[in-house]
């Protein structure tokens, strides 16, 4: 199947100036507007494109010029009508693209070229570019009508203005590939009356009072990528406001229907079916798509494990068992000491299980596989049937192989006939790359029950794309209070469980105005409406509504860029009313005035800027090529702590957790094993290398104990510990096999309890792009172009953690709260005395050089040394008369330190750091304030205690605050005459210090400094010198303060 591209370009809607998406180098090119990318929908996947407008081009005759634009993707190019003697063009016209091979859809780059057509010389010169990756393409409902500015072609050319293109794949049927046209010269491109008639039907914001073009389609030839086609007829542009984008069929040959495998952006690969349009002699090649770097079935940073793998898939013609006739049928599998049941049907003679059983090979202590159908009794079950199969005749599948076909076995009863029904089975040896192996049940030393195999399966979970919905509420317009009083409206908006309210408004009118913004973070799929509500304030404690409306979220407009969005207004109904008969006849005239969008530009943080795993801003156009790959084989953890007991002994049900980007994935339990075996390894693809991975390891509480032998929902997974990797501490193409010590903080102290076993690698496309990674911002431009405050960055952050708690805790498996909020560190913008104690040694661990430094340079000045004291004079000489040597001297000086310190560089990623953490040395009652909830659940002495001890920490803070406001300040009063004296001497030593600087030259003026300042300790004084105290008694505003 191939895919198309479609592209529009469409008029301009905004005349204002678009920031820049890419760098360009002489300002801005006029904007074109289209859409680009575009695959039909059908099993022929294409890419289509829509030119609609350009502004602000670069004049080239005479102030003006002829542009029209060029598109080049996949080896096919097409080209837009030239319009003469404008500098603000409007095209308005659609092309599509076929993608030959979508495997490698995302390695290719849409270009789109503006040109000048210089019709006396018959050539062209570009004007600027758009290059647009394919990483960026996304579906039509997610495609918005992005404005890129023009780059330049090359470094001595020009480029200004913008181009509007909207990108976005498609698997219409309607949908054709666009055909290719005939070469056409500059000189002679006819213009007909029509062409020219439809042209002026479209607006272009850009110019005032002129008429608008409809596109002629004109196409470069591309004979040797396409078969011939037949002539096709041109197809209808359609205007920016149509929802649909169609096209006029084509009369071309049918091209060849091929599947098409979308990959996500999880590393999961999902086959889509699309219907064909065409048919070919030679059939569609099936072609899987793997993400870059990954092979099928690569399993090479983790040792491979045997396992066999049983599948159970149903059975027939069971016989009747009980009085009644009836039969509740399950399965057991028999391989040694291990045991495995399936999930019993009730009354049931064809019951399908599709249970996939897996066995490591290394414990295997038998040669033959039982398995056996039972009846599920009261007091005791039943056996239906057997079947033994001999493990030295199970054949060996490795991937990409395809699945093993099930085969039926004739149930063999307790008398030896084979009368019992036959059973469906599939019995083979395989690895971890074998497909079955996340959904199996794997077989422990402890028995698991059957409704909790869901509980230890292994999965991807796919994070939710979330968005942040920015509200502006205006004003509203009569408003009636309830009751007879002056009314103190506000707005009240909410999204599912966010609530914001605005201040409060008086009005001797019915109409109010408030003015505010709000933001608030919506998750797709957006479930929940955007409810506003003006109520009024009767008194305290009490509020009543006056009216209402619901606002759908899908419906709201998606903003890239900070470009203003027009506000609207929205009839407000009666609170309570639904049915829309008595909404028509009801007389509620209240309206507000709105401005919702949802912003696409940002990022939606979910976890510390610290150490964030994704960078990309919420829309998909938006984002840049991956840089690269991260592979991570969770291989195995030793010696963990027993978190219960289980027969009267310590045990473990352990379980991985890794969190990059927008993927989390949850290896398989292991039940009861304080030394867990894993080897599973999980891929990513990179982004940014400045971000982190990271990887806890917990508790199941599903599987119970026996001081816990039922699980509830009070229950909690355990937290055993966790790694954070920072992707820039790696270097590429190298595996780090490593062991990491798992550390948790309790309240009573810092406990180790065991250790990690991972496998690490980042690969790099190109060392090129990493490099030119750490040129670019580290967040979307929106944070720097309309910033959010730190406390709404953290009350956003916080609904982010709880919307992604609660779409993950939705999943089969559920990944629980409390994991959620442990591996988000939810918990990290609380006070704690340990962390502000650790993050004051490490500004005293960076300061640390300088003061070394100090210390050094007073050693030299008191002649401790005095051979370096006589050299540092001798380099200080040499400074002086040769000061071009300062600078190289010092980059020199640091290339030597870095040498140096190569020898000593990190082997291995760092981990957790107990003493730079503070953990080793926090007393108890420090801990305990640090997991205390919030609002605190202490009694009130305690409480007491631990404010007197705030107080302590805070005084002595705004001591020092203080001492360095009134050093500020005293800098201020010698030019601001509080001391009319000491200005007065500072005014007469500035005179004089200019006259000596004017006469001496430089060099005598920094010998003599420089000397003096370094001068022999006999020529020194024990109390300060007279600047000093000078300074010291200058005024500062502390006499001022109260």
């Amino acid at each position: 199947m191939r895919w198309g591209l479609r592209l529009r370009f469409c008029v301009a809607r905004r005349e204002e100036r678009i920031p820049r998406t890419r760098e360009a180098g002489c300002g801005l090119l006029p904007a074109v507007e289209g859409f680009v990318l575009d695959p039909p929908r059908s099993l022929s996947q294409g890419q289509g494109k829509s030119v609609v407008s350009a502004h602000d081009l670069i004049p080239k005759e005479q102030g003006t010029s002829n542009p029209f634009v060029e598109l080049e993707f996949d080896d096919q190019k097409f080209k837009t009508t030239i319009k003469d003697r404008d500098i603000n063009p409007s095209w308005n016209e659609q092309f599509y693209f076929n993608i030959s091979d979508p495997s490698r859809l995302q390695e290719n780059d849409l270009e789109a070229y503006v040109y000048h057509a210089n019709r006396s010389s018959n050539s062209k010169t570009c004007l600027g570019k758009v290059r647009i990756s394919g990483t960026s393409f996304v579906s039509q409902s997610d495609a918005t009508l992005l404005h890129y500015p023009l780059e330049k072609r090359t470094i001595l050319s020009r480029a200004r203005g913008e181009l509007g293109l909207r990108v976005f794949l498609t698997d219409d049927p309607s949908v054709r590939v666009s055909p290719p046209g005939q070469e056409f010269d500059f000189i002679s491109t006819p213009i007909t009356a029509q062409e020219q008639a439809a042209t002026n039907a479209i607006p272009n914001p850009f110019q005032e009072n002129r008429a608008d073009q409809v596109r002629q389609f004109q196409h470069l030839p591309r004979d040797q990528h396409r078969p011939q086609q037949t002539a096709a007829q041109p197809m209808t542009a359609q205007p920016m406001t149509t929802p649909p984008m169609t096209a006029q069929p084509m009369t071309a040959q049918p091209m060849t229907a091929q599947p098409y495998y979308s990959e996500g952006s999880y590393g999961q690969q999902q086959q889509r079916s699309y219907s064909a349009v065409g048919s070919k002699t030679e059939g569609p090649a099936v072609v899987r798509m793997y993400s870059a770097g990954e092979k099928a079935g690569a399993y090479d940073l983790v040792e491979k494990m045997q396992y066999l793998f049983v599948r159970v898939v149903k059975a027939r013609d069971l016989p009747h068992m009980d009085i009644t006739g009836s039969l509740d049928p399950y399965v057991e599998v028999h391989l040694g000491n291990y045991k495995m049941k399936t999930k019993y049907f009730e009354k049931n003679q064809k019951p399908e299980w599709d249970e996939v059983f897996a066995f490591p090979k290394e414990v295997m202590q038998s040669t033959s596989l039982e398995v056996v159908v039972k009846d599920k009794d009261v007091i005791r079950d039943d056996h239906v049937g057997r079947v033994t199969i001999d493990l030295n005749e199970v054949p060996i599948r490795v991937p990409p192989d395809s699945p093993l076909a099930p085969e039926w076995y004739r149930l063999v009863g307790k008398d030896g006939h084979r009368d019992r029904g036959e059973l469906m089975l599939a019995v083979w040896y395989g690895t971890q790359a074998d497909e079955c192996f996340p959904s199996a049940i794997h077989a422990g030393s402890a028995p698991v029950e059957s409704h909790l195999h869901n509980y230890i399966r292994g999965k991807v979970y796919p994070a939710p794309r979330m968005w942040y919905l920015r509200v502006r509420v205006i004003e509203a317009h009569d408003i009636i209070p309830m009751e007879n009083h002056i009314p103190d409206v506000f707005v009240k908006v909410r999204l599912g469980q966010q609530v914001l309210k605005t201040r409060p408004a008086r009005s001797p009118t019915r109409n109010f105005m408030w003015n505010e913004e709000m933001m608030f973070v919506a998750a797709e799929p957006f479930e929940d409406d955007l409810i506003i509500s003006i109520e009024d304030r009767v008194a305290q404690n009490k509020d009543e509504a006056i009216g209402e409306t619901l606002i759908p979220i899908q419906r709201l407009p998606r903003r890239p860029d900070n470009k203003p969005v027009r506000p609207a207004w929205f009839d407000l109904r009666r609170p309570g009313m639904i049915d829309p008969n008595i909404l028509k006849e009801d007389k509620f005239y209240a309206k507000v005035s709105l401005c919702v969008c949802l912003e696409g530009g940002y990022h939606v943080l979910d976890e510390s800027t610290q150490y964030c795993s994704d960078l990309r801003p919420t829309m998909k156009q938006l984002w840049k090529p991956s840089i690269g790959l991260l592979e991570v084989g969770i291989l195995s953890a030793n010696g963990l702590n027993p978190t219960k007991t289980r027969n009267e002994r310590g045990s473990c049900d352990a379980y991985c957790v890794a969190k990059y980007g927008q993927k989390w994935v949850r290896t398989r339990t292991i039940v009861d094993n304080l030394n867990p075996r894993f080897n599973e390894q999980y891929t990513w693809e990179v982004f940014d290398h400045g971000t982190v991975l990271t990887i806890g390891i917990f508790d199941n509480c599903h599987l119970s104990g026996d001081s816990n032998q039922a699980s509830s929902p009070s229950h909690m997974d355990k937290p055993i510990g966790k790694v954070r990797i920072r992707l820039s501490t790696l270097e590429t193409g190298r595996v780090y096999t490593h062991t990491y010590p798992l550390l948790v903080l309790h309240p009573s102290g810092v406990k180790k309890m065991g250790e990690l076993h991972l496998a690490i690698r980042f690969s790099a496309k190109s060392l090129l792009s990493v490099f030119f990674a750490y040129s670019r911002p580290l967040l979307p431009k929106m944070h720097y172009a309309q910033p959010l405050s730190i406390a709404q960055q953290e009350m956003l952050r916080h609904q982010a953690v709880q919307l992604v708690a609660q779409r993950l805790g939705r999943m089969e498996p559920p990944v629980r709260r409390e994991v959620v909020e442990y591996m988000s560190d939810a918990r990290s913008h609380l006070w704690s005395m340990r962390r502000s104690k650790a993050n004051f040694f490490r500004l005293m661990q960076v300061f640390s050089g300088f003061i070394a430094a100090g210390k050094w340079f007073g050693d030299v000045c008191q002649w401790k040394n005095p051979i370096t004291t006589v050299l540092v004079h001798v380099l200080f000489v040499m400074l002086v008369f040769y000061p071009d040597l300062i600078l190289p001297t010092i980059f020199l000086y640091m290339f030597l330190i870095g040498l140096w310190n190569y020898r000593f560089r990190p082997r291995f990623p760092p981990h957790m750091n107990t003493r730079i953490s503070c953990a080793d040395v926090s007393n108890p009652d420090e801990l305990d304030e640090e997991f205390d909830t919030f609002p605190t659940s202490r009694s009130p002495e305690l409480i007491r205690m631990r404010y007197d001890r705030l107080r302590h920490v805070a005084g002595r803070i705004q001591t020092v605050v203080g001492d360095i406001a009134t050093q500020g300040e005293r800098l201020q009063s010698l030019l601001g005459w509080r001391d009319p004296r000491a200005t007065s001497m500072f005014l007469l030593l500035c005179l004089f210090t200019a006259i000596i600087m004017y006469v001496t030259p430089f060099q005598v003026t920094a010998l003599f400094l420089g000397f003096f300042w370094m001068r022999h300790p006999r020529f020194r004084h024990k109390v300060p010198a007279a600047p000093v105290n000078f300074f010291r008694r200058l005024p500062a505003k502390t006499d001022s303060l109260l």
